[in-house]
């Protein structure tokens, strides 16, 4: 078992509504934005250091982080609790940082009889994509996908590599779980969510009481019903990432106690992605939500250090 940081190194703009501002503290702000895609508002949230937004467009520094398959992008990265939200932490290191709701989830638009799959996810990607660049004046962003977010980022990657600095895949999923596709499929557009959901990611021992408790509450209030278009897909779909069409410089992150992939199956990915400039980083005592556990910082340090990689 591994039990200490492990690092292998290997080296359209389409319109948006009114912004609404909100502040925090720590001389950190907060932005709503909506952008259109198709004429469904996306919603993303943004933090950066106030006063740094002029530096954007040089240093580059843009990141955008994508949610999973049950809960929208707020609870998932700036739960306000100590030094818990990944946003606030890489806006302190001058990340201008942005979280999306796919459609269907959170502040976004729900759409009559739209699953919310992962093909159209990754539309929703790179409607966000194209507006953060445009607004901050940038080439290319970051991307981090968590869980399901690594499916439709690393699909959106695959797509548009000419946009994407640098690619994140964290509690990823690839080929999936031969039983996922015994399992009947949904016939509902959305399922609805439960205290036990909000808690199941969690590896016991592993997290403090108190943050747990205030993410479930704040999950299910964003999030009480969540689409099951993700549950069609990796019950029928998967894998959906080919590793060999994407080429810009990825980091994989896989936690010790998280059954999302196999420690196996993420080196093969790791070997097969197009690009010689490619990262694998184990983390110990921890699961699918170490983001949000005790070893959260140590989940921080790795991302902020491969975006910081010259």
């Amino acid at each position: 078992m591994v039990r200490n940081l492990l690092c292998i190194l290997l080296l359209m703009f389409l319109g948006s509504d009114p912004v609404f501002t909100s502040s925090t503290e720590r001389g950190i702000a907060g932005k709503e934005h909506y952008v259109r895609r198709d004429g469904i508002r996306i919603y993303l949230w943004e933090k950066y250091r106030k006063g740094s937004e002029a530096e954007v467009s040089r240093t580059g520094k843009v990141v955008l982080l994508v949610h999973g398959a049950t809960w929208s992008g707020r609870p998932d990265f700036d739960l306000q609790i100590r030094d818990y939200s990944l946003m606030d932490f890489l806006a302190k290191n001058d990340y201008d940082v942005w979280a999306i709701d796919i459609h269907g989830y959170g502040h976004s638009d729900k759409v009559a009889g739209d699953f919310s799959d992962t093909d159209s996810a990754a539309r929703d990607i790179g409607a966000a994509v194209e507006y953060i660049a445009q607004l901050r004046k940038v080439q290319k962003i970051s991307l981090l996908g968590w869980s399901w977010g690594s499916q439709t980022s690393g699909l959106y990657t695959m797509r548009h590599p000419e946009r994407i600095r640098r690619l994140i895949l964290y509690g990823m999923l690839w080929k999936g779980n031969p039983e996922w596709r015994k399992l009947p499929l949904p016939k509902e557009q959305y399922r609805i969510n439960t205290e036990a959901n909000a808690r199941e990611d969690f590896v016991e021992g592993q997290f403090e009481p108190d943050v747990v408790e205030k993410y479930v509450k704040e999950a299910l209030a964003t999030d009480p019903k969540t689409p099951n278009g993700v549950r069609i897909d990796i019950r029928t779909k998967l894998p959906m990432l080919t590793p060999e069409q994407i080429k810009v410089p990825t980091l994989i992150i896989k936690a010790e106690n998280d059954r999302s992939i196999s420690e196996e199956d993420a080196l093969e990915f790791l070997r097969k992605l197009a690009t010689n400039y490619k990262s694998y980083i184990a983390l110990p005592d921890g699961g699918h939500a170490i983001l949000l556990e005790r070893n959260h910082d140590k989940f921080q340090t790795a991302v902020l250090t491969f975006l910081n990689q010259p």
